[in-house]
């Protein structure tokens, strides 16, 4: 059905007019001046011509088949429009009138509406309050949109959920010589939704590269179900914009605290294979060179530059950006230095001098593209005026054209003075890029990439000594009390139901039991008040730790109980010291599920902020990646004679608490902070464990 849609045989315009500061005017400009292969057929029954076409009266006037129709009317015409269209038959119509569910209830009301009467003709709908569609296909040349840029046959496909966002793109696409394939801005995605649209442009072969604007994910359960599947196929790359922090929204967790608005979408595009990006410009560029070279194999750079700065710019930017410097194989650094002059420098980056002839950039770049250590060639190239840089510039493209490894070009010159040597780059395919930070940029997100499209499939996570049951009930007891937080001793209690490593426990009511359970517990003991409004126990001065003795126990319970009035009392065995780490989740996107933080702790997770996250279910892979991940995984493998910790035990923790978290998504958040990390042998202790339920 989207071949309606973006392939449209004919096409009518329902608000077509003669006014040229309206969409109904600019429709049918755009289907001119793009030249569609179809026939155009206006409505509107107010005028007998629309530019030099007959306007018909009504969509049902129309004296041949319609495929596509754009209506723009009035809000609450568009369903009685709708009706029409499915007499004529039409397949799919564009809404671009505003007034919808973005409107408040009766906007939602109106769209319940209209979509009703399309279901009962079998009419699919793409909008309301959208943009359109476009696609600059040869034998097609549809322009089913009222923007301004200029269709140019590309193999970049844009999707966009903002109009204003897309129509930056395209123009930028258009500025880089690049142009789009097709394009689509969904709006309210009421029926068509970019799901359908990722899958289409999946299966559609001139489509190369797909780019997509987020704001909202809808059904993101189907979404990474398509992005996975085509993403294999061909890159996508995507912008999801809203990156300022929870601040203001009231959260309980560690977790929550530290997370970003876009942190869950953005979890679940790098799980489906999808480059993210926080950089319009960056967006496109990548784009650029995706759609125009060959896959790299991997994230192994080696570079070529005749200038010593700039290739130092660059080396920083791959680095810092999850490359590596290739280390030349001992045959190739003999062949560079056979054949380049004496004076230049055969590592990596390979600097060929300034005064380097294209028979050197020639030998530089086959030398690299041969070398088996090397993924991706750069090639940094400033342009001297005693240099012959068109003859530099064709060896390089004839190198690239014949390559199955990925050059990626930076040309630092003045544009008009070596037009001609950035032509024969620009005429063979081959992109170039103005700056060496942008070029590093490049490189890194075809080795991003290479990572995404090659990573192993993942090894699940199980657990057969758990107690399900028992969890359960557990969590349905504090749900039946209305709780909003379980307690201490039923959230322990859960822990250990998934065989984590509890330390002995007891809730209390009174100074006598507190002095019964510590003594059975063994000293020293902490105590805790037990108070579901008290969230951050620590801060609001209710935990007390190394109570040696009975005397202490009795002195520590009866402060608290003075200032917590009514409150129960958790004693726990007081555990070693260690080194501190938290393990966390929060459940913001019921249709995603949990995301998952692993970090150092105590104190330390607000103040370094040094967290992975992953989104559950955790692989054995994610598992390894988050707790090897941290900057501060030196301390836990042992750094200055300090002897490491068991992170066997650590990994076994996190993969029960993933197993956990997918057999109960009533929890909303959970932290466990500070677990102890103790050396090869000794379990961690958990001395903390915050469970929010919805």
């Amino acid at each position: 059905m989207l071949d309606a849609l973006f392939c449209p045989r004919a096409v009518a315009v329902i608000g077509a007019s003669n006014r040229e500061l309206t969409i109904g005017y600019r429709i049918v400009q755009n289907l001119v001046d793009s030249g569609f292969k179809g026939p155009i057929f206006p409505v509107n029954p107010k005028a007998d011509f629309i530019k030099n076409f007959i306007a018909y009266k009504d969509i049902l006037d129309v004296p041949l088949e319609v495929d596509l129709a754009h209506i723009i009317v009035k809000n609450t015409r568009v369903p009685e429009e709708i009706e029409k269209c499915g007499k004529k038959g039409v397949k799919v119509v564009i809404v671009n009138t505003a007034g919808f569910r973005e409107i408040g209830p009766e906007g939602e009301k109106l769209e319940a509406e209209m979509l009703e009467v399309a279901r009962r003709y079998g009419i699919r709908v793409f909008g309301p309050n959208c943009q359109g569609v476009m696609n600059s296909d040869p034998e097609v040349r549809a322009y089913c949109n009222f923007t301004f840029t200029k269709m140019v046959e590309g193999s970049i496909s844009v999707m966009a959920q903002s109009g204003g966002v897309g129509e930056v793109i395209n123009n930028r696409l258009y500025e880089l010589g690049l142009g789009f394939r097709m394009y689509a801005s969904y709006g309210n995605q009421s029926d068509i939704n970019a799901t359908e649209i990722l899958r289409y442009w999946g299966d559609d072969p001139g489509t190369k590269v797909i780019l997509l604007h987020i704001e909202t994910l809808k059904d993101p359960a189907g979404f990474a179900a398509a992005a996975t599947e085509v993403s294999k196929r061909k890159p996508i790359l995507a912008m999801k914009t809203g990156r300022t922090k929870l601040g203001a929204k009231a959260v309980s967790s560690h977790t929550g605290g530290m997370m970003e608005v876009d942190t869950t979408t953005n979890l679940l595009l790098d799980r489906c294979g999808i480059l993210t990006f926080d950089d319009e410009e960056e967006l496109c560029q990548a784009a650029r060179a995706l759609s125009a070279l060959p896959p790299a194999s991997g994230n192994r750079v080696a570079i070529i530059t005749n200038t010593g700065g700039p290739g130092i710019i660059v080396t920083d930017e791959i680095t810092e950006n999850g490359c590596e410097m290739a280390e030349l194989t001992e045959a190739s650094r003999e062949t560079l230095k056979n054949g380049l002059y004496p004076e230049a420098s055969v590592a990596n980056p390979v600097d060929v001098l300034a005064t380097a002839t294209p028979e050197h950039y020639r030998l530089a770049a086959e030398t690299l593209m041969r070398d088996p250590h090397v993924d991706i060639v750069f090639v940094n190239f400033i342009t001297p005026f005693f240099v012959d840089t068109e003859g530099v510039a064709r060896e390089l493209v004839d190198v690239a054209r014949g390559a199955d490894k990925p050059m990626v070009v930076v040309a630092m010159t003045e544009k008009e003075g070596w037009a001609s040597t950035l032509k024969i780059f620009a005429d063979a395919g081959i992109p170039t890029f103005d700056m060496p930070e942008i070029g590093g940029r490049v490189a890194a997100s075809l080795a991003a990439y290479a990572g995404l499209i090659r990573r192993p499939r993942p090894t699940t996570v199980s657990c057969g000594d758990i107690d399900r049951a028992a969890a359960d009930r557990l969590v349905a007891k504090n749900r039946d009390a209305g709780r909003k937080f379980m307690s201490q001793s039923d959230a322990f209690s859960l822990l250990a139901a998934y065989g984590l490593p509890v330390a002995p426990n007891a809730e209390v009511a009174d100074a006598a039991g507190a002095v019964a359970a510590a003594g059975e517990i063994g000293y020293p003991v902490a105590l805790k008040v037990e108070a579901e409004e008290v969230v951050h126990k620590s801060d609001a001065g209710g935990v007390v730790l190394g109570l040696a003795d009975d005397v202490a126990v009795r002195a520590a319970f009866e402060d608290l109980a003075k200032r917590f009035p009514g409150c129960r009392v958790f004693v726990q065995q007081q555990l070693v010291s260690g080194v501190e780490v938290m393990f966390g989740a929060t459940r913001e996107n019921p249709e995603i599920g949990h995301v998952v933080a692993f970090g150092l702790g105590g104190i330390f997770v607000e103040v370094m902020k040094d967290v992975i996250f992953r989104l559950n279910p955790l692989s054995r892979e994610d598992i390894a990646a988050m707790i090897r991940g941290i900057k501060g995984y030196p301390i836990l493998a042992g750094i200055r004679g300090r002897a490491g910790v068991d992170i066997a035990a650590l990994e076994d923790l996190l993969g029960r608490v993933s197993v956990l978290l997918a057999n109960h998504p009533e929890i909303a958040e959970m932290d466990l902070n500070p677990v102890f990390a103790y050396p090869k042998g000794t379990e961690p202790g958990l001395a903390d464990v915050r469970i929010r339920l919805n």
